[in-house]
């Protein structure tokens, strides 16, 4: 099914055009953005602007062409904030369905609620309360959760660009534009409080899914998120700049950069508003929303986040794993050894989860080159569309890949040194487990169907089930096995089961 799904919002319209499976995977066959800023002005004239008018509408049919080209079943637009108040919004919304394309105009909160069901689909919610962010041109957008339960929503009607209309500046900006500003982000966020419930929960962390905390990510941290005082640095640099400077020497996008200082000071006010020290800024918001939302229309029961996890990894090894039954058994010895290695390790779910894609994944580097096979997995799986993983998981995942043969992790290693120290432990542990269950799948022919791990007194016995020559599987297991011995700093005395017994 080819779905396409138009974002036309206050500051861009965005396009993206999918395929999908029976269980939501998603290959992009298109993707447009195109900044018309429609919300210009409304402020103060109630209208879109004529100039902006018209390069919507240029917009739209560029992308009718590629909606078209592509044979798509399913085509779903949706106007936000500035095609809810703009008087001449009906004039826009009549051309645009002249042009092939049908805009359906949705309230903040249905909005708010698409970006929630494009989240959810996209990462595992973390379990502390979290707030879900999205800056358009002309509104904002908050979802508060709870153990990723939505329990409160809220729509605001300003946005970076109705903000900027709002409280206009000299270039370079004065102190006393600034403070103006601030002056009148509080009254709204005093206003807006009072509509929220009392017992709300502070949310230290935030999730960004808009363009404009994206840019300001890039340029606070030139990561996929920052911190408050990272943004709070990044502000007085651009309250400081000239809309030029700000492209310049800040790198910001020119067609964002003349109110990117009002954006960044919404940010902050908003994460101090909110109890949040974090932004993590997510690569997904209204249009990912739509296509579920398409899906589900259609009949399909949306998959829950662990299915769609499941069928990502799947997917990638359909195309790239040479031997699914040596890796599926891997997956299966990993298992067996994790559940009587996690009372050593002290490790939990989360990781047990992710051993079993790193195990599944470990041999997809093979499609390209057996010599550095384990290096080829790491940068397959870095590069691979894997979703609904965090960037972090995919980078844990990745380096388990990476180390589950060869030398062990250490800190000459670039990208492993570079992993926190929690995460450098797991992909210790992980790829050590995997390293035993591949020896113990030599000869490629599931001789071993079982391998257990049992306490010996003060030392451990990894026993070894199977019938018939596991010579080849033994030998192996003697020098694939060192890291993992060494890690538990204990004698392992290796056994068949028989000996057991």
């Amino acid at each position: 099914m080819r779905i396409a799904a138009i974002d036309v919002g206050s500051n861009s319209i965005h396009l993206v055009v999918v395929e999908t499976d029976a269980m939501g995977n998603q290959q992009v066959l298109a993707r447009e953005k195109h900044m018309v800023r429609l919300a210009k002005g409304l402020l103060r004239t109630g209208e879109i602007g004529a100039e902006a008018f018209q390069a919507g509408l240029e917009v739209l049919a560029l992308m009718a062409e590629v909606i078209r080209g592509l044979h798509c079943e399913t085509v779903m637009a949706c106007g936000t904030a500035a095609l809810r108040e703009a008087a001449n919004a009906p004039l826009f919304i009549q051309s645009a369905a002249e042009l092939g394309i049908p805009i359906k105009v949705i309230s903040g909160e249905e909005e708010a609620s698409l970006i929630y069901l494009a989240v959810s689909r996209a990462i595992p919610f973390p379990e502390e309360p979290t707030a879900l962010v999205d800056i358009g041109g002309g509104s904002t957008e908050l979802t508060w959760l709870v153990a990723g339960r939505a329990v409160a929503t809220l729509s605001l009607p300003w946005g970076l660009q109705r903000l900027a209309d709002a409280v206009p500046g000299a270039n370079p900006p004065l102190p006393e534009d600034l403070a103006r500003l601030r002056k009148f982000i509080a009254k709204i966020l005093r206003k807006a409080a009072k509509t929220l419930p009392d017992d709300l929960p502070k949310a230290r962390l935030a999730l960004g899914t808009s363009g404009t905390l994206l840019e300001l990510a890039k340029g606070a941290s030139g990561q996929a998120g920052f911190d408050l005082e990272q943004l709070l640095r990044f502000k007085r640099k651009l309250w400081k700049a000239t809309a030029q400077d700000r492209v310049a020497l800040l790198g910001a996008d020119p067609k964002r950069a003349e109110v990117l200082h009002v954006g960044a000071s919404w940010a902050a006010g908003l994460m101090e508003w909110l109890g949040a020290d974090q932004m993590r800024c997510l690569p997904v918001g209204l249009r990912e929303g739509m296509v579920w939302k398409a899906l589900a229309r259609g009949g399909m029961a949306l998959p829950v986040l662990a299915d769609r996890r499941k069928a990502s990894v799947e997917a990638l090894c359909a195309k790239l794993d040479p031997d699914p039954g040596h890796s599926r058994h891997v997956r299966v010895l990993s298992d067996q050894l994790f559940r009587d290695l996690m009372p050593f390790f002290e490790l939990g779910d989360p990781e047990r989860e992710l051993l079993g894609y790193a195990a599944r994944l470990h041999d997809v580097g093979l499609s390209l080159a057996e010599k550095g096979h384990h290096k080829h997995g790491a940068y397959l799986i870095q590069n691979a569309s894997l979703p609904g993983f965090w960037p972090a998981e995919i980078e844990t995942i990745a380096q388990i890949v990476r180390f589950h043969r060869g030398k062990p992790p250490s800190m000459e290693e670039h990208e492993f040194a570079l992993l926190k120290p929690w995460t450098r432990h797991v992909v210790e542990k992980l790829s050590a487990i995997i390293r035993v269950a591949d020896a113990l799948d030599r000869t490629r022919r599931q001789a071993v169907p079982a391998v257990r791990l049992l306490p010996e007194g003060d030392d451990l016995a990894l026993v070894v089930s199977g019938a018939g020559d596991l010579r080849p599987e033994l030998e192996s297991l003697q020098d694939k096995g060192r890291f993992l011995f060494r890690l538990l700093d204990r004698t392992v005395r290796v056994v068949r089961a028989e000996e057991a017994s």
